[in-house]
C-alpha cells in the first residue's frame, strides 16, 4: 500500500462498557484519548507504566464525576505500517448483582444525580443490545 486509507483507524472512538480498564505492554503507538475539550491526544505509556481507563459502570457509580475515558487507535505512521501493535487490556467488571447506584457523595446541588438506579448484568444487556452486539 503506497498511501493511507482515508478515514481508517484500528479501533473507532469508544468508551468501555466496564468499571476501569487497565492496560499493560502497549505497545506500537496509535492510542490516543480525548481530554475535555474534544481534542484526540496520544497516550503513550512508558516501559513499566499502567494506563488506567475509566469506564461507563465507573461514570454511573461517580454521577459522571469521573467520566468514561473516551478512545481510539489510530493507525501509525507510514515506516511503522508493517509493525504489529499489541495491547494487554484488563477489564474489570463488577458481578452482574452488583448496584450501580450513583454513590451519595458524588450527587449535590452542582451536581444532581443522573442515573437511574441499574445493575451491572441490567447494564451490561442494556449496552449489547445498543451495540448491536446481543439482541433483545
Amino acid at each position: 500500500m503506497k498511501e493511507a486509507p482515508k478515514q481508517a483507524v484500528r479501533a473507532a472512538a469508544h468508551g468501555d462498557i466496564n468499571l476501569i480498564t487497565l492496560l499493560m505492554g502497549a505497545q506500537g503507538g496509535g492510542l490516543q484519548v480525548q481530554n475535555r475539550s474534544g481534542e484526540w491526544i496520544a497516550a503513550n505509556a512508558q516501559e513499566g507504566e499502567l494506563m488506567i481507563n475509566m469506564g461507563d459502570m465507573m461514570a454511573r457509580l461517580t454521577n459522571n464525576r469521573l467520566k468514561s475515558t473516551i478512545h481510539r487507535v489510530v493507525n501509525p505512521p507510514k515506516a511503522l505500517w508493517g509493525k504489529s501493535r499489541y495491547s494487554i487490556p484488563f477489564f474489570m467488571h463488577p458481578v452482574a448483582q452488583m448496584p450501580l447506584d450513583c454513590l451519595s457523595n458524588c450527587i449535590d446541588a452542582q451536581n444532581p444525580l443522573q442515573f437511574d438506579p441499574i445493575t451491572a448484568g441490567a447494564f451490561l444487556h442494556e449496552r449489547l443490545i445498543e451495540l448491536g452486539l446481543i439482541k433483545n
